[in-house]
């Protein structure tokens, strides 16, 4: 009897404490969901400010940055780029994504140097020194080299440029890549009877069949001295052993 007295008197107990626990856990849950809640409210992606970019427009990498249905939230993209799971377009080098607000993304970009450009239609195709097409735009940027007389073949958007004359394609790419990088400000880059010519002005550079870094060095110094004169420079011989240079006054190669 004194036995199941005690078992009577320790049930109203148990029972606090079982509450007590209930009671426990609901509150957790509710603060876990308010905490949820404020993250998701204060880290709700408002405004991304982006930067670094000239030719790749601001909606174009604010849809690359947001290109899934959870990129809502900005944890989830810094999370996202964090570790490499982040996309990226093919014609930037870089991309840095950081907080500057917590519902504000900050975005820094860096593009892939553009070395030229072909016409496609009513269009202008730029490309970088693999060449890839890396915008396609009906504006012309100026001081960019426009390339003439070679046939490039399914010109797209992020694709690679293609002509069934791979070697004369690759001078003329390597062409475009040197001229950038000496800062010459070039008209166009022409192909004629497999031979490269460059059009400065009023000055056609022949640079033959194979282009040199060391024939593109040569020729803003030489450019400075011609002044105001025209014609042709013939750079074709010119090599590191060879430094035979000539300029034919008024006279150029004649246009197919």
């Amino acid at each position: 009897m004194g036995k199941e007295k005690r078992q009577k008197e320790e049930k109203p107990g148990k029972r606090k404490k079982k509450s007590h626990r209930l009671y426990a856990l609901v509150v957790l849950l509710l603060g876990i969901a308010i905490i949820a809640l404020g993250v998701l409210i204060l880290f709700y992606v408002q405004k991304i400010e982006i930067s670094g970019n000239e030719y790749c427009t601001d909606q174009e990498i604010a849809d690359t940055v947001q290109s899934d249905k959870y990129s809502i939230n900005t944890l989830y993209i810094l999370g996202k780029y964090a570790l490499g799971y982040g996309e990226q377009l093919p014609c930037l080098e870089s991309m840095e994504v950081g907080l500057k607000a917590p519902w504000v993304l900050k975005v820094t970009v860096k593009e892939k140097p553009i070395v030229g450009y072909v016409r496609n239609g009513e269009d202008y195709a730029y490309f970088d020194k693999a060449g890839l097409v890396v915008s396609e735009s009906s504006s012309l940027i100026e001081g960019l080299p426009c390339i003439e007389g070679i046939e490039v073949k399914d010109i797209k958007l992020y694709k690679q440029l293609r002509s069934d004359d791979t070697r004369i394609f690759e001078e003329i790419l390597e062409t475009s890549k040197e001229v950038v990088k000496y800062h010459l400000s070039t008209d166009r880059i022409v192909c004629k009877d497999d031979k490269i010519y460059l059009h400065i002005g009023k000055v056609c550079v022949s640079l033959g069949k194979n282009v040199s870094s060391e024939q593109i060095a040569q020729i803003a110094p030489i450019m400075e001295k011609l002044g105001d004169q025209e014609g042709t420079l013939h750079l074709e011989n010119y090599s590191e052993t060879t430094e035979t240079i000539t300029f034919d006054i008024g006279e150029f190669p004649e246009e197919k």
